[in-house]
């Protein structure tokens, strides 16, 4: 037998159940009655916890009793190794647990992407990890991993769960908007792309201010990208962009797209997530903007696109970062080389952005003396605790996930960069156009159709059938999570049954 197994053999309780036994001779359940001492463990499980992590699957004994205790439950549990659960399963119970709905048995090393793939904050609620003890004695030597893969998986989705908390609500009355916009946009004309050239992304960092220039110098050389806070700062610079990429769904979007001077809209590709601001798409549409949709991951504009056959392109957005977006799409289009400029993560010498984003334009008009422009920068500044990164550079914990989100999709890639002089430098040797699939036949229905269909589709749900697993949800449902996500956080009562805001979610629609 391999020594990578920590078990070596099954035994029987005194109460006849089979349990594993370690190599050492130990065992996590007990020898006498593994279900007594299940249910005094099952006890102490907070009665809003609806998912849970049991470190070691053992017998299963433990996870048969929370699943018969609590029918809202659902267990994700850990072995070590896959070669353990492959021991395991020798276990008829173990071997039941393997297909239950509410169950999910998974490696050391698979517990980071299950953790974020099966843990629906607005779904489950709160989350517990419970440990055998018999098992982690054994586990010492793993235990810190685990706890950084847990730790590190319940910040990402609990971040996205704050988000959607927020914005779940604009997000759904943003995409039924576009929606009905659909027929007014146009698909990107793949074929006039120069991916011969090197695309340059503009985020709207502070050292744009230094970079901008060199670009300017040899700007045929270039397809420009923009994302939405950049495009007046190229603007200020008698810049106009190529492309312009917006996620943001807030109304403050519109105010990338208004400028003092006269601005010919239908010179540049706006790239809209079908989950941005819709007031802003309506005023590019006036000004004979060339407006496209792409989705970028959120369930309801996810489902539209795939049940209505839309075709819309998916763009990357990592933790809700238009830059990635703005990367992904220059990727996507088959560009071998790209430059990003202003892809600051941080506050480069006291500054939050270059100039002239739409922030100057707003503190400027509300700026007196005792609240001028540099005080209103500075409040934005230190919202969240500085961290120093050099005598230039100061970041915040967020600023640095993006960071993260951004490098790490890189890597994801398999795609080689490096930074230099402000700029980061990607290289894809081995870019393709996958952009073109989706476009060249993206479809432009009826919009006004399409909703009516989805209200249909939302209307048809047994708003009083039993939900005990985020299996047991349709498409249509899954839909609906982040808006229900928004309603638990703006009714701030304590109720944790998602039931009751699915039921208050769905009635409202019907309505």
């Amino acid at each position: 037998m391999s020594d990578n197994v920590f078990y070596s053999e099954l035994i029987s309780s005194k109460s006849e159940i089979s349990i594993p036994v370690f190599n050492n001779g130990k065992t996590v359940d007990s020898r006498y009655d593994p279900e007594r001492e299940s249910t005094r463990l099952c006890e102490q499980i907070n009665d809003k916890t609806n998912f849970v992590i049991v470190l070691g699957i053992a017998s299963g004994t433990l996870i048969k009793t929370i699943l018969q205790k609590r029918e809202n439950i659902f267990v994700l549990a850990v072995e070590a190794d896959q070669k353990d659960i492959d021991f395991l399963m020798q276990l008829e119970n173990v071997k039941s647990l393997s297909s239950h709905k509410r169950v999910c048995l998974c490696t050391i090393n698979q517990l980071f992407e299950k953790i974020t793939q099966l843990y629906i904050p607005a779904f489950y609620g709160n989350l517990e990890v419970i440990e055998q003890r018999g098992w982690t004695a054994e586990h010492n030597s793993v235990l810190q991993q685990i706890n950084e893969q847990i730790q590190k998986a319940v910040g990402i989705v609990s971040a996205d769960f704050s988000v959607q908390s927020h914005f779940g609500k604009l997000w759904q009355h943003n995409i039924l908007s576009n929606i009905r916009l659909l027929e007014k946009t146009r698909p990107v004309n793949c074929s006039e792309i120069p991916v011969n050239k090197t695309a340059v992304i503009f985020a709207a960092g502070p050292t744009i201010d230094k970079t901008i220039s060199q670009i300017k110098e040899n700007i045929e050389e270039y397809y420009l990208i923009a994302t939405d806070t950049a495009f007046s700062i190229l603007l200020s610079y008698n810049i106009i962009p190529d492309v312009v990429v917006s996620l943001d769904g807030q109304n403050v979007s519109n105010s990338h797209f208004i400028h003092s001077k006269q601005f010919d809209f239908s010179k540049t590709v706006f790239l809209f997530d079908l989950c941005a601001n819709d007031s802003a798409v309506k005023k590019l549409l006036r000004e004979n903007g060339k407006v496209s949709f792409f989705v970028s991951g959120h369930p309801l504009a996810d489902y539209i696109n795939q049940k209505f056959n839309l075709c819309l392109p998916k763009l990357f957005s990592g933790a809700g970062t238009v830059t990635i977006s703005a990367v992904d799409f220059a990727i996507q289009s088959g560009f071998k080389n790209i430059m990003v400029a202003g892809a600051d993560f941080g506050y480069s010498n006291g500054k939050p952005y270059a100039k002239g984003t739409y922030l100057d334009r707003i503190y400027n008009k509300n700026s007196e003396r005792l609240n001028n422009i540099e005080n209103q920068f500075c409040m934005l500044m230190y919202r969240t605790p500085l961290i120093q990164k050099s005598p230039s550079l100061s970041t915040t914990q967020i600023l640095q996930a993006y960071k993260t989100s951004f490098e790490d999709y890189i890597y994801s890639k398999g795609i080689n960069f490096t930074k230099q002089n402000e700029l980061y430098n990607i290289t894809n040797q081995n870019a393709v156009n996958s952009l073109a699939k989706n476009t060249n036949t993206q479809k432009n229905p009826d919009g006004n159709l399409i909703v009516e269909q989805l209200y249909k589709d939302f209307s048809s749900q047994d708003i009083n059938r039993k939900i005990n697993s985020i299996f047991d949800l349709t498409n249509a449902d899954i839909c609906l999570l982040p808006l229900i996500s928004w309603q638990k956080n703006n009714d701030n009562i304590d109720n944790t049954d998602f039931m009751y805001f699915y039921r208050k979610v769905l009635g409202g629609i019907k309505k």
